[in-house]
């Protein structure tokens, strides 16, 4: 049965009323639904990059022995991408029933205090659905910031914190230090924290919540020690040595940049270990299982088409090295990107690898207009295209060799149709 219209237009018109940085409203929802989240056991991962990627080896890992649930966002082309469990994504009439059910009580709520957001009833939806479903263990990917997003009012086993950027700093804060504090308000009370962060200044405010809240300390990237001993555009051998044990990886993930994050996934699960059957082998197959969509994903051979959701300046940063390190060169950019975002500090990565850029805007409410993004693109290429519907970019980009969609995951979504229609 495909979701009604009116039904999942009606989660996504919450959108309006914004992302609200506050738990009352979530815990009062969550609570009228009966607290599902209480009787599940749970991984919670912030960050500012890189939090999809360890949820989803995470997953991959913990689903090998157990019934395992994975929430994250944004979606790519499908609303149910952002609910699975063990392999398949949510049911589309689970979908269209809790939305009739719960309608009431968001109107009720509206009245009283406030709505509760497309975020907040989403995450709902998750915890709701991995409670009926009785998942063995459930992975949560935050949504913004840590200490008052939505998906924080889950007790975990474990939690951890890949990446500290400078993003979205009208809400998160200015600095490095209150970014990382605001990601560091989801460690609990004596729960093992993970983190993936050299940055001096993020991590000693990590280490003083945690120190403050007892919870051990793991930095994976003192931890484990890693080699690469192949990287194609076929994936990556790898070697990473952990205080536990030495693992031979094969990753479809392409980009060095992802060492890290399985570097901290595999923490995450040896920790676990201590109380889940989680084995070397586990660690091995699941991160080798794992392909995270929109992620230098290879979308074609020939021409070259890449697809990757980086859409901030750190995203950026790792996006070119990757390119760097699989030497390619001479590409064309395919872009766009909202309209919050640093787009010039994100351009100014790909001067030296891309003459080309051509510019096209999302189908979504925040999108940035052509206009706009094209004085932003003109100090960084010698040839820019502009072309608005997205569908006729991509086959306008695809006359060259190497083309690299990248900005905003929404793009990706949009590219996907065009080329599913165009097959």
């Amino acid at each position: 049965m495909p979701v009604e219209r009116s039904e999942i237009e009606y989660i996504y018109a919450l959108r309006r009323f914004g992302m609200k940085l506050d738990l009352e409203i979530m815990r009062n929802f969550i609570e009228l639904l009966g607290n599902p989240h209480e009787s599940l056991h749970f991984a919670h991962i912030a960050g500012t990059n890189g939090k999809g990627s360890v949820a989803s080896y995470l997953y991959n890992i913990m689903r090998r022995n157990y019934s395992t649930g994975i929430y994250t966002s944004p979606h790519i082309e499908r609303f149910t991408e952002r609910i699975v469990v063990d392999g398949k994504e949510i049911d589309e009439e689970y979908i269209v029933n809790f939305v009739r059910k719960v309608r009431p009580i968001i109107e009720e709520l509206g009245k009283e205090q406030r709505n509760p957001t497309f975020f907040e009833v989403t995450t709902a939806l998750a915890l709701k659905y991995f409670y009926e479903k009785n998942v063995d263990f459930a992975v949560m990917e935050v949504g913004l910031g840590g200490r008052l997003d939505a998906t924080n009012i889950i007790a975990p086993d474990i939690t951890a914190i890949t990446s500290i950027d400078k993003e979205h700093t009208n809400v998160l804060g200015k600095s490095i230090e209150k970014i990382a504090k605001e990601k560091a308000g989801i460690i609990k009370e004596g729960v093992p924290v993970v983190v993936g962060e050299h940055k001096k200044a993020a991590e000693r405010e990590i280490e003083k919540i945690a120190s403050k809240r007892g919870a051990e300390y793991h930095n994976a990237l003192d931890e484990c020690a890693y080699s690469v001993e192949k990287e194609d555009l076929n994936g990556m051998d790898i070697s990473i040595n952990t205080p536990m044990r030495d693992y031979k990886i094969k990753s479809k993930m392409l980009g060095t940049y992802q060492i890290k994050n399985m570097a901290v996934a595999i923490r995450m699960a040896e920790l676990l270990s201590e109380t889940y059957t989680v084995s070397k082998g586990d660690i091995e197959k699941g991160i080798e299982n794992t392909l995270w969509r929109g992620r230098f994903e290879i979308k074609s051979r020939a021409p070259l088409l890449i697809f990757d959701a980086a859409h901030n300046p750190a995203g950026a940063r790792v996006l070119a090295k990757t390119l760097r390190e699989l030497k390619l060169k001479n590409i064309t950019l395919l872009f766009s990107m909202l309209d919050d975002k640093d787009v010039s500090s994100f351009l100014r990565y790909f001067k030296s690898l891309a003459d080309k850029i051509v510019i096209t805007e999302i189908d979504y409410y925040r999108r940035m207009p052509v206009s706009q993004l094209k004085k932003y693109a003109e100090p960084y290429f010698h040839e820019i295209q502009v072309e608005k519907n997205y569908c006729d970019a991509l086959k306008l980009a695809m006359k060259n060799d190497i083309v690299l969609a990248t900005g905003s995951i929404y793009l990706l979504g949009g590219l996907e149709r065009c080329v599913r229609s165009s097959q």
